[in-house]
């Protein structure tokens, strides 16, 4: 019965340990809270700025990821409105915006520009779907790493329903590109159960997203087969990565 106690209080300080995420190499500059955009409609609103890259940090105040922003209060769309956006970037299919309502942004603010790339998947649930939309959505990745690559259309903040899934995996890809951590884009993805723990999100699900990188050879590669050049990498790099000497 000893042995068996010990052995249970072993397992209650090793399993915690090993459960936990590896701690990154280069850790983000700004933390989780400094980079969130408080929003009564949406918790899952964030700044992408102060995570790492290759050769550096994402810039401060560029790129936000959010869920839905059909409903804003009046509040929230002063807040968002302080972003002084230059785009937001709507990832919704029609049914969805017939459900829940259009974008409040598109109604009653000045931000210049919204655009819309619908993003779905035809079938699955969970990795499943992961796999389908990297497959199904060529014209979504191209055009969001084209924005990018145009400095007049920064700041963007881009958006699903949920924030977590289709922007999650645009996340990833453009994390993935700059040469970000894989435990710290990781790290990112399941911020969004820590902000809304009624979301659900598994790391098996954006594992799916590593996997369909390195199976086509690379980040580069996978991005060419979606149409997104090394031109357009490379601008999207010079736009929003804040370099640091070594």
């Amino acid at each position: 019965m000893r042995r068996l106690v010990c052995l249970l209080v072993l397992m209650g300080l090793v399993l915690p340990a090993l459960a936990a995420p590896p701690t990154p190499s280069t850790p983000p500059r700004r933390t989780h809270l400094q980079r969130a955009v408080r929003l009564a409609a949406t918790r899952n609103t964030r700044d992408l700025g102060g995570l790492p890259t290759r050769d550096g940090f994402v810039r401060t105040g560029l790129v936000y990821r959010s869920g839905a922003l059909c409903f804003l209060t009046e509040a929230d769309v002063a807040t968002v409105q302080a972003l002084k956006l230059s785009t937001v970037l709507e990832l919704r299919v029609d049914s969805e915006i017939h459900k829940d309502g259009p974008d409040r942004l598109a109604l009653t603010s000045s931000i210049p520009h919204h655009l819309r790339l619908p993003m779905s998947s035809s079938r699955g649930r969970g990795a499943e779907a992961y796999r389908v939309l990297l497959v199904e959505n060529r014209q979504a990745i191209r055009g969001f790493f084209e924005l990018l690559a145009n400095r007049h259309s920064l700041p963007l903040l881009f958006h699903c329903s949920a924030g977590k899934d289709r922007t999650g995996v645009l996340t990833a890809l453009l994390l993935e590109s700059l040469g970000t951590p894989r435990e710290v884009i990781l790290d990112d993805y399941m911020q969004s159960v820590r902000n809304s723990p009624g979301l659900v999100v598994h790391p098996e699900w954006l594992e799916v997203v590593f996997q369909a990188v390195d199976g086509a050879g690379g980040i580069g590669t996978f991005l060419e087969s979606k149409g997104v050049p090394a031109s357009v990498r490379e601008a999207v790099r010079q736009n929003i990565e804040e370099p640091v000497e070594r």
